[in-house]
């Protein structure tokens, strides 16, 4: 009873895993971690966005949702003695995650960051659980 899926589902899986992982290595990884916990009065957000600075950042909470923006420009560059460049590279990366979280008092959101690691602390906004409908069950 302890292996009842067969040999050909696991491949399947195997293979699926596979590109996935191919795929989301060779395109980049358009998401960065994100925790979120639900206390008695308020929401706990947690983002690990290393790399970042507190400028490359945008938070916003609009119409219940919660949005964080983090973008960057980074140049590199490679001169000889005469100010020639050897090497000039430039990048840009851009991630972009938004959650639904109803009932926030918008009023009274804190936000931190620090080490890379943006912290939300959203309080719940008092009465927005008796708006809640009971549904009886029959």
């Amino acid at each position: 009873m302890a292996n009842l899926m067969s040999r050909n589902n696991d491949l399947m899986n195997m293979r699926d895993d596979f590109f996935d992982n191919f795929f989301s290595n060779f395109m980049g990884n358009d998401n960065f971690q994100v925790d979120i916990k639900e206390k008695d009065n308020n929401y706990e957000v947690t983002a690990d966005l290393p790399g970042f600075d507190k400028s490359d950042l945008n938070v916003t909470y609009d119409d219940d949702i919660l949005t964080i923006e983090a973008s960057r420009n980074d140049v590199s560059e490679d001169k000889d003695e005469e100010g020639n460049f050897l090497r000039r590279e430039r990048s840009s990366s851009s991630f972009r995650r938004q959650f639904m979280l109803k009932g926030i008092d918008e009023d009274k959101i804190d936000a931190s960051f620090k080490d890379g690691v943006l912290n939300l602390e959203l309080p719940k906004a008092p009465g927005k659980d008796e708006d809640k409908k009971k549904i009886d069950i029959k």
